[in-house]
């Protein structure tokens, strides 16, 4: 549902897109439900129960300790060498094999079609993004990809790999849309300025999404033409400006935010 309409719906007049913006875990493909499954494991070898309001807290996020929260029910330490080895075996297991979520590709190939430029927004390291994308082979088309490399300071829900990948491609936040799954990114998407589709999954449906302009159960239950006309935006057309007219733009944005 949106939440609000956007400017141009109310007023007819259909606003140009220039690029779409992806987060890469939990939106493009899902595989929270089996880290968690992982770090769950870990809980249950101490006796303890992962919770999914445990577990919601941190979606989303860089640089959590959720040792630290097993050591607090526990009463004792944690080896943390051995707890993140359990993790890395058993999300290795359950990741293997798994694809994109449902009606991802058709996405994508429809953005390829209307000549609109996509990128990866992500908190996730490069080396994962790489091998993950590949695995759901949906890794060729991005015009770049912006991770957080680990940083907690870089990564979402601060606003800067969404502000880096607007200024990559020399746009406007209002030229820009994001797609996300949670309220961390979401709230990254719009503190930089961009309109934000939540896709939520099944971690992340109960949770708080209603900053974002538009939910959607899945990518099967739209298309772009739809989505586009739903928010009173259409397709940019033409190319994206050479990249030292871009730069020229981006801090002429830059310059009047300040302003």
């Amino acid at each position: 549902m949106p939440y609000p309409p956007p400017s141009g719906a109310s007023t007819g007049r259909a606003l140009p897109l220039r690029a779409v913006f992806f987060d890469f875990d939990g939106t493009l493909w899902d595989p929270e439900p089996h880290i968690f499954h992982a770090y769950g494991e870990v809980f249950r070898r101490h006796g303890q129960v992962l919770t999914g309001r445990t577990w919601s807290s941190v979606l989303g996020t860089v640089g959590f300790d959720l040792w630290t929260e097993l050591e607090r029910l526990t009463g004792g330490c944690v080896d943390r060498e051995a707890a993140d080895a359990v993790v890395s075996l058993t999300t290795e297991e359950q990741l293997a094999g798994l694809g994109s979520r449902p009606g991802v590709r058709r996405w994508l190939a429809e953005l390829d079609r209307s000549g609109l430029p996509r990128a990866l927004v992500s908190n996730s390291r490069r080396p994962w993004i790489a091998r993950y994308l590949r695995q759901c082979g949906i890794d060729k088309g991005w015009q770049a990809i912006h991770s957080s490399e680990g940083l907690p300071d870089r990564a979402k829900p601060a606003p800067h790999l969404y502000r880096e990948a607007l200024h990559r491609l020399g746009l406007r936040p209002e030229e820009a849309m994001a797609f996300e799954d949670s309220p961390s990114g979401i709230a990254a998407a719009k503190s930089a300025g961009l309109r934000c589709v939540a896709v939520p999954n099944a971690m992340t449906a109960g949770l708080d999404l209603s900053e974002a302009d538009l939910t959607l159960a899945s990518f099967e239950h739209t298309d772009l033409p739809q989505l586009l006309r739903s928010m009173g935006l259409r397709a940019g057309s033409g190319p994206l400006p050479p990249r030292a007219s871009r730069e020229r733009r981006a801090r002429r944005g830059a310059d009047t935010r300040e302003a």
